[in-house]
């Protein structure tokens, strides 16, 4: 199953927009949206299909509210394409404990079977939270079978020109791995090389 996951803001105003692909066209979704997991499902879902929809959703009014506008965002994106969504909220509270942290890590992980691809946004949510999604995509490709990261992304507003972007990232996920292998080979250049496999250009934020 194909299974999309991200956190539901803590923002009391969010401001929708269309975000341009930084390096990725498929990503490319011409209708405004809050959500960058919006522009992710467009272009992953396939018509007919079924996929999941895990959202990370903190006992906070703001992110309750973004919760309900993200289901009705994806609605009716789900009936313009003619996919079935099966929403899987997971409700924490409203704190940054170690504990908490450690419940989201294991409710993403229960929902991660063999055989599925997974897509997560990491814009949303506190840096620690960002970090836990990743390390759940990543638990779930390394120990089920046959798992696919198919796409994580970011999405950014610049907050002077109000333009907005959405990056892939997924490359990011292998970057430890690779990164020591260039170590142990004393590549030269090394962020030529990364810019290279990320597909960002000099000009890239």
């Amino acid at each position: 199953m194909k299974r999309f996951i991200s956190i539901s803001p803590f923002q009391p105003k969010l401001l929708a927009g269309i975000y341009e692909p930084a390096n990725d066209e498929k990503l490319r979704y011409d209708t405004p949206s809050s959500f960058p997991i919006i522009p992710v499902i467009n272009a992953y879902a396939e018509p007919g299909e079924s996929v999941q929809v895990i959202t990370v959703v903190a006992d906070y009014e703001n992110t309750k509210n973004n919760y309900k506008a993200l289901r009705s965002a994806i609605s009716d994106l789900a009936a313009k394409k003619g996919i079935e969504v099966d929403f899987k909220e997971i409700k924490i509270p409203f704190i940054s404990t170690l504990n908490v942290q450690l419940d989201i890590f294991q409710q993403i992980i229960s929902n991660i079977s063999d055989g599925d691809q997974l897509f997560c946004d990491i814009t949303y949510g506190t840096k620690v939270m960002s970090q836990i999604l990743t390390m759940s995509v990543n638990y779930g490709y390394r120990v089920c079978s046959d798992v696919m990261v198919g796409c994580i992304v970011y999405g950014e507003r610049d907050f002077i020109s109000q333009k907005m972007k959405i990056y892939d990232i997924t490359s990011l996920t292998y970057m430890d791995e690779i990164t020591r292998l260039m170590a142990d080979n004393k590549v030269s250049d090394p962020v030529s090389r990364i810019r290279t496999m990320l597909n960002w250009g000099e000009n890239d934020a």
